[in-house]
């Protein structure tokens, strides 16, 4: 898999770099990457700009930030970016599946950020559009994806085939008019959907 590192500080660039050497199946370019790593210091307005120029172009993007903050997941997911990961984080162990997860179009983001999103969406009541209801078999896939499940786990867990799963995906993304899942998922968490 090629992968594109975008870094202000080429020290945390080399680091990065480094890191994405160390997974055998990931490979370095400077053009053409199956997915653009982007390291920032924090989820800015600039940032927020370079991801969403990069996903209007189709390049699949994952941002590590040093500093994440839980409203920024929701930001960083509808400028496109297909996931999230904090600095820190970041070893090829971790950042093997992130890569791997935003190349399918699968969203990955720290787990007690996204908690937090999912109690606070649950704590405010929000009224419903009868043209943006979820069935429950949609909610129950969009909540399995907010919680960092692939295709594969959920369509085994509730006992569906893969091709049903990605048809109830690709069911609400076309609704919704979304970019891709992490974007249904975050369009969903906003709307007080789910």
């Amino acid at each position: 898999m090629r992968v594109q590192v975008i870094a202000a500080d080429p020290v945390v660039r080399a680091e990065v770099d480094d890191m994405v050497r160390a997974c055998p199946e990931l490979t370095v370019v400077a053009d053409r990457p199956d997915v653009v790593l982007i390291v920032a210091d924090e989820v800015t307005d600039p940032v927020l700009f370079l991801v969403r120029s990069l996903a209007r172009g189709g390049r699949r993007v994952l941002l590590v930030a040093a500093t994440v903050r839980e409203s920024d997941v929701v930001d960083v997911v509808g400028a496109g970016a297909g996931g999230l990961l904090r600095r820190q984080e970041v070893r090829p162990e971790r950042l093997r599946p992130a890569v791997r997860a935003t190349a399918d179009g699968d969203f990955t983001v720290p787990a007690d950020l996204l908690g937090g999103l999912l109690t606070r969406a649950g704590d405010r009541p929000a009224p419903r559009p009868p043209a943006r209801q979820l069935t429950d078999r949609e909610k129950t896939v969009l909540l399995m994806l907010a919680d960092g499940h692939e295709t594969e786990e959920i369509a085994r867990s509730l006992a569906y085939s893969v091709r049903t799963v990605t048809g109830i995906v690709h069911s609400i993304t076309h609704r919704w008019q979304v970019r891709n899942r992490a974007h249904a998922v975050a369009y969903a968490l906003r709307e007080g959907l789910i």
